[in-house]
């Protein structure tokens, strides 16, 4: 059931603005770390490679940020990539040919963008929310298989669900469900499902506008992970103020044998 109402007032949609540079560094470090790089690795040059032999790995990872790239991987990977354009490596086709006959299965590549600051523009004056998992759960029950385990695989543990109860508060139903999972200490994994019928009415904005807030003022800097192809997802993250700062994708690599 809903647990209340949020209270903010609508605003106006803030222009959309890059990030500061030190907010930059806190999701620079955030990859480095989850890359098993040196905090100081991943360097702010532009145009420049980082490259991290791992001849046990099992995947190989490849990650463009704020300019700079860090490819994780096998020797022989690393170096047949040696001369391959980031903008190719980026793709499924071009990683694929990268790291040969041993390819699996492809992640990616998706788009990483960033929210710097909390917003007002909350759309609805008065939303009635929950904070419960299970209203969560009734809007992934009821949205496509392809989003809802998107954002189960998300293992969000904050969530802010928004009802639509223009029939009455007593039979108010769940419509929109955003969520955030604390990631490498200094970002919010971020994730937005909103049902079919209600889209584009502006309850995802409210979920997600409340959700990202929630996480800035808990000291975390909202991540949204979205498929390079999908136009409407970075439009929607757009619209939040989310600044798109780089890509990443990775490939399998089955054991030998």
């Amino acid at each position: 059931m809903p647990h209340g109402r949020d209270g903010a007032t609508p605003s106006f949609a803030l222009p959309w603005t890059p990030m500061n540079s030190h907010q930059i560094d806190i999701v620079r470090l955030a990859w480095a770390r989850d890359l098993g790089l040196p905090d100081s690795d991943f360097r702010p040059a532009s145009g420049t490679r980082t490259l991290l032999v791992d001849d046990t790995a099992r995947r190989v990872r490849f990650v463009v940020l704020d300019g700079h790239a860090v490819l994780v991987g096998p020797s022989d990977v690393l170096e047949r990539a040696d001369d391959v354009p980031a903008d190719v490596l980026a793709t499924r086709d071009g990683l694929a040919d990268v790291v040969g006959p041993r390819r699996g299965r492809c992640s990616g590549p998706v788009v990483l963008a960033y929210l710097d600051e909390v917003r007002a523009d909350v759309g609805a004056p008065n939303p009635l929310l929950s904070h419960s998992r299970r209203d969560a759960e009734r809007v992934l029950s009821t949205t496509p298989p392809d989003d809802a385990v998107a954002a189960r695989a998300a293992d969000a543990t904050t969530w802010v669900t928004v009802f639509d109860d223009t029939a009455g508060e007593a039979d108010a139903v769940p419509v929109s469900a955003s969520g955030y999972v604390e990631w490498q200490g200094f970002l919010a994994d971020t994730v937005a499902v909103t049902v079919p019928s209600h889209r584009r009415r502006g309850y995802g904005l409210t979920s997600a506008r409340l959700a990202t807030n929630d996480a800035i003022d808990s000291g975390l800097i909202p991540q949204m992970r979205v498929a390079m192809d999908d136009a409407g997802a970075r439009l929607f993250g757009r619209s939040l103020g989310f600044t798109e700062l780089g890509v990443a994708i990775a490939m399998d690599l089955p054991a030998p044998g």
